[in-house]
């Protein structure tokens, strides 16, 4: 595929031109828009959104840088099948299966439980209509002895590796994805479309996203700083973890091309709100949906329950402080808003998919809880 655009990480480091790995997938640079209505609601500084829910003709979301990076690696290795893991609802997964598609890659998905909502339902009907393989696994635990295993027999019975691609995309390459969103940031900065924000809030799942975020900020030479709002268990995401990522991402620029500053990312750099999970992974709060809900309402925004509401609660109550009167925030809108509808159109229903995830149709809508 022969790239429309040139990236501005190779713009910025020209060494990476050619090594770096990297396709042409999304509509980038996204869209910056005021919140006036929610900046006058909150009573605090300029408030902003950058729309990566449009990061795509048929599908948006944070997940498509991600996938320009992953995905290339993966043709340059000559890999196929994608693997990857997520819950029966995840975004990444059927991001990843529409965008390998697109490429000539196949997809199989492995999938966990997380409690049921409306556009699980939606999201693993298209994965199953856009020709994911879906494996479904009872637990965590289980899913990893499965992915091994489905590993081993794809690579046997292809002679060829899969490659493997790690829950929300968020590998070292993944996490370039946001650096290379950082930078575009910060050239629409430059061009006076908004102000430099003093905070960027994003949830927090795999972390890549933010990860990246961290990374990209500091090599495009701004102060902003990125704000995580926790939406998985502490124990998986966290300030040390995140760190980590950008630091392995970084690591991997500099190999590529020592002109990269060397520098390092300590655990107590990253911001992380860890008050609007809830009990448990994709559960929707009270909170996350009040935010749904005024965000809809003063600005048009969609936004759902597990990562993006959870994420805009943390930016209502942060930026309501006293002490935040005058601060200037941004939220990366990272779900899609793209409807599913045309993709579902040939779709004849639940039937088509494994008894275990028919269930997710047949189970009521999980409660909202505080």
């Amino acid at each position: 595929m022969t790239p429309i655009r040139e990236p501005y990480l190779i713009k910025q480091f020209p060494g990476l031109r050619g090594r770096l790995p990297w396709l042409d997938l999304g509509r980038f640079p996204t869209p910056v828009l005021p919140m006036n209505k929610l900046q006058e609601r909150l009573g605090c500084g300029p408030l902003h959104v950058k729309r990566d829910d449009l990061s795509g003709e048929v599908y948006g979301g944070n997940k498509v840088r991600k996938l320009e990076f992953t995905l290339a690696d993966a043709l340059k290795r000559k890999r196929n099948p994608v693997i990857t893991i997520g819950a029966v609802g995840s975004n990444h997964v059927l991001a990843t299966t529409i965008y390998a598609r697109k490429v000539g890659l196949d997809t199989i998905g492995v999938f966990v439980p997380q409690p049921v909502q409306e556009n699980l339902r939606a999201n693993i009907l298209c994965n199953c209509v856009q020709g994911c393989r879906i494996e479904y696994a009872a637990s965590d635990n289980r899913a990893f002895f499965k992915v091994v295993a489905i590993y081993l027999r794809e690579w046997i019975k292809n002679r060829g590796r899969p490659y493997l691609l790690w829950i929300g995309g968020s590998s070292r390459l993944g996490v370039l994805g946001y650096v290379e969103g950082a930078l575009e940031l910060a050239a629409q900065v430059k061009e006076g479309m908004l102000p430099e924000p003093e905070y960027i809030f994003t949830p927090a799942g795999s972390a890549g996203t933010l990860a990246g975020l961290i990374l990209g900020l500091k090599l495009a030479g701004l102060a902003s700083r990125p704000v995580g709002v926790r939406v998985v268990e502490k124990s998986f995401t966290n300030e040390k973890t995140t760190a980590f990522m950008a630091n392995r991402a970084l690591a991997y620029l500099r190999r590529l091309d020592p002109a990269v500053p060397a520098f390092t990312i300590n655990s107590g750099a990253v911001l992380m709100l860890h008050d609007y999970f809830g009990r448990r992974y994709a559960q929707y709060t009270t909170k996350g949906v009040a935010a749904i809900n005024m965000a809809r309402e003063l600005e048009g925004l969609k936004l759902e329950g597990t990562y993006s509401g959870k994420a805009m609660a943390g930016l209502m109550e942060f930026m309501s402080r006293p002490e935040n009167k005058n601060r200037s925030a941004l939220f990366i809108n990272t779900y899609n808003s793209i409807p599913l509808d045309p993709l579902l159109a040939s779709c004849p229903g639940p039937e088509i998919l494994p008894a275990a995830v028919r269930e997710y149709f047949q189970k009521d809508i999980a409660p909202v809880e505080d």
